[in-house]
């Protein structure tokens, strides 16, 4: 991220904590006026169309709201002897203007912002509504209550308070237009009419924010996956297995619970040719079968990921260095195999470099470095072949001949004290 954006949000976190920004929220001059834009905003242009599923979550909550809110103002309406204007306004807000108020947002270039706007309008309309029932106590304080949380839902405490300024407006405006008379007492009609309000739109709003979650929940998951994966073969990028390896060093390091683990590093051999030869597009593709080869080969314990271009590496978890072995030997076996079938590996053998865990070791990096050495000491025996590091001191033979077929044992390096320097 750029530092100049990093630097605007932290400023902006700031401004939220400082006292003249919570007295800003007081004052409706500067609570209605347009933000200054900030270098962390979108650009213009970004936001065009933004906000269609807003507007349509919106939609579903107002009619909720007026199904519900007319029953409400209805009765508090009889219960005031309202007049046939009172009533004509009522049935116009019930009936036209969740309706226009959706076409409205839709039709704007911006939606989000404008259903903001209704949302405050709403507020108008509540207010409104409160000064038509001569402030009756329990039908207001539901509604005033549930336009509330909508705002704060959908726009925090900036738009709770536009929404609070625009309660008094309303008010204002209904005192003006059918005049007011303070009536706060409810009788028992009116307090039943105000429970499926008061029950079934929290529910509803309680629903839709579940749903929104779930999608950010899913969402999130997937941009995690994203970040841990290589877009081409599937397996885990660099950043994310190097985070494993260093998990699992730190893991098998502890004293009180010693562990066995291997650190595999692959090269695909002549794997330049094909991409000189047939192209990127088919270079691709085997790096694709050979992951799919990986995956299919090796355990679900085992942390497979992509180290860059034709590189891979493997975190065998939980395994000794004899069983790395011979599942490493049965890799390059089966690759050597699969390099002949159509539609396999174009010819590409592997060569392996292979090293157990060692205490010895005083970093994750050092683990890294020696499976790289050992990968391209196989590479100097001629490729296709596995190379296991055995740092005993003595650069004796490992896994002992008498562990090894025959035919592996010309395949098969060790080294230890020669490259000691790591």
């Amino acid at each position: 991220m750029p530092t100049d954006i990093k630097q605007a949000r932290d400023q902006s976190r700031r401004r939220r904590l400082d006292p003249a920004s919570l007295l800003a929220l007081l004052n409706p001059l500067t609570l209605f006026a347009r933000r200054p834009t900030r270098l962390d905003d979108p650009a213009p242009q970004e936001l065009i169309g933004r906000g269609v599923r807003f507007v349509e979550r919106i939609y579903r909550m107002r009619m909720v709201g007026v199904a519900t809110g007319l029953l409400c103002v209805g009765a508090g309406l009889v219960e005031q002897h309202a007049g046939w204007l009172a009533w004509t306004l009522l049935l116009m807000h019930a009936l036209v203007w969740p309706q226009a108020a959706r076409i409205w947002a839709l039709r704007c270039r911006i939606p989000y912002r404008a259903e903001r706007r209704n949302l405050v309008i709403d507020s108008v309309y509540a207010g409104f509504w409160v000064a038509a029932m001569h402030a009756s106590l329990v039908p207001s304080a539901v509604i005033i209550t549930m336009v509330s949380m909508d705002n704060i839902a959908a726009g925090g405490v900036r738009l709770f308070m536009r929404g609070l300024y625009a309660n008094l407006t309303g008010f204002a405006l209904g005192a003006l237009v059918l005049g007011f008379d303070f009536a706060p007492h409810a009788n028992l009609t009116t307090i039943l009419a105000s429970l499926p309000m008061l029950a079934l739109y929290p529910l509803a709003l309680g629903k839709t924010t579940y749903d929104m979650s779930r999608k950010l929940a899913e969402r999130s998951r997937a941009f995690e996956l994203v970040s841990q994966t290589d877009g081409l073969t599937g397996l885990f990028n660099r950043r994310y297995w190097e985070n494993l390896l260093i998990w699992e060093f730190e893991r098998c390091g502890k004293s009180d619970q010693p562990r066995h683990a291997c650190l595999l590093l692959l090269d695909l051999d002549h794997f330049k040719s094909i991409n000189d030869t047939h192209g990127h597009l088919v270079g691709d593709e085997v790096l694709r079968r050979f992951a799919t080869l990986l995956r299919s080969n090796l355990r679900e314990q085992d942390a497979i990921g992509r180290y860059g271009g034709e590189e891979f590496v493997v975190i065998l978890r939980d395994t000794s260095a004899s069983e790395a072995w011979q599942l490493t030997q049965r890799l390059v076996d089966e690759v050597r195999r699969y390099q002949v079938i159509p539609g396999g590996l174009r010819g590409c053998t592997v060569s392996a470099g292979l090293v157990p865990f060692d205490h010895g070791m005083e970093a994750h990096y050092v683990w890294l470095q020696r499976a790289d050495h050992a990968m391209y000491r196989a590479k100097e025996n001629g490729r296709d072949c596995v190379v296991a590091w055995h740092d005993d001191g003595a650069g004796g033979t490992w896994p002992a001949p008498d562990q090894r077929h025959p035919a592996d044992a010309k395949k098969a390096d060790t080294f230890g004290a020669a490259t000691r320097p790591l």
